[in-house]
């Protein structure tokens, strides 16, 4: 008996071999995207969309009458400080220690275009830091576009699913990558893309103190900042905090996005922590 499906699988099936996808399960995001948009086109059937991280919730009210004034004041006709305007980055190091209580001097907050252009400059840096150390070390579930950043740069990488090594199993596991000597840095998300995991206190104190043991930058993506709503992590200067590997190693990049938690994903704005001892 043939199995019924909303959209006729004939249709599917040859879409997806237009893209030369030979396995949809190892389909981009992207790839994923398009093939939903054409059959959503092709079918007249509309599609649920869970393949991108769109927040679809208005902006802040204060940030769109904010850049509403900064406009009319001429700003889109200036280049911004190759440093970042002073009064975000002073903002940013007060955002931090508000939310993540966490010391960060204004020097080191970044303004970068989204955290993808944070990302990409932090793998560029760290791959050429140590000529000896050339390779990138992913905790995943991770995003899959930061990989496709190595390829593009020619870096390498590895990776393992943390799913296996919670807790103590962490150690081990982590211990077996950084001991080779080639690791420059190790990124993850905190809450987790895709998956939704939260990393637990005690696996980021592992996670610190074996990135100062072999001298590896740790690159925090907190895409999702403070999304763990089992907790109420949003009133500033007060705790709990946003968990982050910064309590337990200088060495790291911690990566905040105004894209999820200020729903102003359209305008590319995060910016790129760097330690005081990094920076």
């Amino acid at each position: 008996m043939a199995a019924t499906t909303p959209i006729d699988k004939q249709l599917i099936d040859q879409i997806i071999r237009e893209y030369h996808i030979t396995d949809f399960s190892k389909a981009t995001i992207r790839e994923v995207k398009a093939i939903a948009a054409k059959a959503e086109a092709a079918s007249g059937v509309e599609f649920i969309k869970m393949e991108m991280g769109v927040p679809g919730i208005p902006p802040s009210a204060i940030g769109v009458a904010a850049e509403i004034e900064a406009l009319q004041n001429g700003v889109a006709g200036i280049y911004p400080d190759i440093n970042g305007l002073p009064e975000l980055k002073e903002e940013a190091s007060r955002f931090v220690k508000a939310f993540v209580n966490v010391d960060i001097r204004p020097e080191g907050c970044v303004p970068v275009t989204g955290s993808m252009q944070g990302t990409y400059t932090s793998f560029l840096t760290c791959s050429q830091c140590d000529e000896k150390k050339d390779t990138i070390l992913f905790i995943d579930p991770g995003f899959p576009v930061q990989k496709q950043q190595l390829v593009v740069m020619g870096q390498k990488y590895e990776t393992f699913d943390v799913y296996h090594y919670r807790g103590d199993k962490l150690k081990e596991k982590l211990e077996s990558y950084l001991q080779k000597g080639n690791i420059s840095a190790l990124i993850y998300s905190n809450p987790n893309n895709p998956s939704w995991v939260c990393l637990k206190e005690e696996e980021l104190q592992i996670i610190g103190e074996l990135a100062t043991r072999y001298d590896v930058i740790v690159l925090e993506d907190l895409a999702y900042f403070a999304m763990d709503f089992r907790q109420d992590l949003g009133t500033p200067f007060r705790p709990p905090y946003q968990m982050s590997v910064a309590r337990y190693t200088d060495n790291y990049v911690l990566l905040i996005s105004g894209s999820k938690a200020f729903s102003y994903a359209g305008q590319r704005i995060a910016v790129s922590c760097i330690s005081d001892k990094l920076y």
